[in-house]
């Protein structure tokens, strides 16, 4: 039996603070198409979402996903969460790369994900990049 669309995207969340890429590639379907939508940029598949797993854990390597609300009708699910750690390596986003700053952020996130068969179809998601470098200090409040 197929996983409902909330309990799928709960999986690929959950992934990141269970330290296990491999949970979250196997729910994405080869061709999915992810956008994130601060940095503008298209994640294609599984290969996708371990580049941008990667990305964030070298940046937050102590990071974690807290999934607050996951809300499903038919296909889809919208899943609010918070994004918490310490910058304690380069950071990429939409404002160019910055030297890790030892600073905490927490980030509140909101994805919108087509799910069929068990596995993520397309996705968005947004998030404040601007919230990212204030909280690090890299921008003035």
């Amino acid at each position: 039996m197929t996983q409902s669309p909330a309990a799928v995207a709960r999986i690929f969340h959950e992934s990141w603070t269970n330290r296990d890429p491999e949970a979250g590639m196997a729910v994405i379907a080869d061709d999915c198409e992810f956008w994130d939508m601060a940095r503008g940029e298209q994640l294609i598949g599984p290969d996708g979402y371990r580049e941008d797993y990667e990305r964030w854990l070298r940046a937050f390597p102590d990071g974690v996903c807290e999934v607050t609300r996951v809300v499903e009708q038919g296909e889809w699910a919208v899943v609010e969460f918070l994004n918490r750690g310490t910058n304690t390596g380069p950071l990429s986003n939409a404002a160019g790369s910055f030297p890790a700053t030892g600073r905490r952020a927490e980030i509140a996130y909101c994805s919108v994900m087509r799910i069929r068969d068990g596995k993520v179809i397309f996705g968005r998601d947004y998030y404040d990049s601007g919230a990212i470098l204030r909280q690090l200090a890299l921008v003035p409040d």
